[in-house]
């Protein structure tokens, strides 16, 4: 059985510990330790989504365990039918649009922390954006420091073109501070748009 010690990491990372782990197992039981009840039920979906066995077992008010398991693991033929981690269709490709700083409506401190969480989250798809478009508010993403330099780093450095809408770049008085990606035209972001599937936050 492989465990995981999830116990004080912020919602997405049990999830995302958690896929890590079953990419490694091959089929063997995986047991995540929590300290709350959303950790727990994003974790039952994950593994309803993956067609995993789960168990959940409250062992106080600040732990919970959740065991994940292959209802097919050692039926071979049955467990190449349905394998934990599916793969992507081959025309899944998308582009990523932030066209803000921050997340919602609301509290921009806590629509800050999501925009860090769906970065993070964005690094660890199973399939990559092409692209991702900031503009806007967006473009002080990609600009000295910002918070979320680091994610949009790493996704360019596994090949995601990272482009910044250079008329906002003057607006918001960061031209000359750009620190990941390029600057690009509204010309190239609407052909971009025009003929993609996009995904924003």
């Amino acid at each position: 059985m492989k465990k995981i010690d999830a116990v004080g990491q912020a919602c997405p990372m049990p999830v995302i510990l958690t896929k890590r782990a079953l990419k490694e197992s091959k089929g063997e039981t995986v047991l995540i330790s929590v300290d709350n009840e959303i950790a727990t039920q994003n974790l039952a979906k994950m593994a309803e989504q993956l067609k995993l066995s789960v168990q959940v077992e409250k062992i106080n008010e600040s732990l919970y365990e959740v065991q994940l398991s292959d209802p097919n693991a050692g039926n071979e033929p049955a467990a190449a039918e349905h394998p934990a981690l599916p793969e992507q269709a081959a025309d899944a490709s998308y582009v990523v649009v932030l066209n803000s700083d921050f997340i919602g409506n609301g509290s921009e401190e806590l629509g800050r922390t999501l925009m860090k969480s769906f970065l993070f989250s964005l690094t660890e798809q199973e399939v990559l954006p092409e692209k991702v478009l900031c503009y806007n508010a967006g473009a002080l993403l990609t600009t000295e420091g910002s918070a979320v330099l680091d994610d949009l780093k790493a996704l360019e450095e596994d090949g995601v073109e990272v482009l910044t809408c250079g008329i906002c770049g003057e607006f918001y008085g960061v031209k000359d501070k750009l620190a990941v990606g390029t600057f690009t035209n509204m010309y190239r972001i609407v052909e971009i748009l025009r003929t993609s599937k996009t995904v924003s936050p």
